[in-house]
């Protein structure tokens, strides 16, 4: 491990894109933080929906120098992620899939893609061995409801060198507060954040 690294306290970069405030992903995002700074990691959130920012334009202009030429809020989110130890993200499903902030988001990274693919000079290199968990929450309650989800979300991390190590996907949960009712809920998912936490730092 990088020694400068190491002696800054850690930071896990958090991503929540859902428009409900206080909803049931940003919930059981915030339950997964906890367990972070518990262990001393400082915890920055990012919600996605509060953020002034344009789709991809599919201009290509990132294929220069990998630096995305649309000048708004993105701009600022580029240098957290390099920044951060470890990548959280939690989505609620919206017709069978993540939700249209989140997935916008993710776009914006084709600037990263050409970095990485095109021009051989990623944000963050695969060596830095960076991880990356991803939590969902829906109404349905077939199997199936997240797996669109997880499969964005697995080329999303592929492609910005962070490796995903684990994934929550709660089923049935609709209403606001809802995974609050569930006494089993909470608990795993903080559980799952300590596990996250301490797999990150053994390194």
């Amino acid at each position: 491990m990088e020694k400068g690294r190491d002696l800054k306290m850690k930071t896990l970069l958090a991503i929540a894109p859902s428009p409900r405030r206080g909803g049931n992903s940003e919930t059981l995002l915030r339950e997964f933080c906890r367990a972070a700074e518990d262990a001393g990691w400082r915890v920055e959130l990012i919600k996605v929906n509060s953020l002034k920012f344009r789709p991809c334009q599919a201009c290509d202009a990132c294929a220069k120098d990998g630096h995305c030429v649309v000048q708004d809020d993105m701009q600022t989110i580029y240098p957290k992620l390099i920044a951060a130890d470890a990548l959280v993200v939690a989505s609620p499903i919206t017709f069978g899939s993540m939700n249209a902030q989140l997935k916008m988001f993710i776009d914006r990274f084709q600037c990263w893609w050409q970095a990485k693919y095109n021009l051989k000079k990623p944000f963050v290199k695969e060596e830095e061995n960076r991880k990356g968990f991803f939590i969902c929450v829906g109404a349905l309650k077939r199997k199936e409801y997240c797996e669109n989800a997880i499969q964005i979300i697995k080329v999303f991390f592929h492609n910005i060198n962070h490796k995903l190590v684990g994934t929550l996907c709660f089923r049935g949960y609709d209403e606001l507060g809802a995974v609050k009712e569930d006494p089993e809920v909470l608990p795993q998912v903080y559980q799952a954040g300590k596990d996250f936490i301490a797999m990150v730092e053994s390194r």
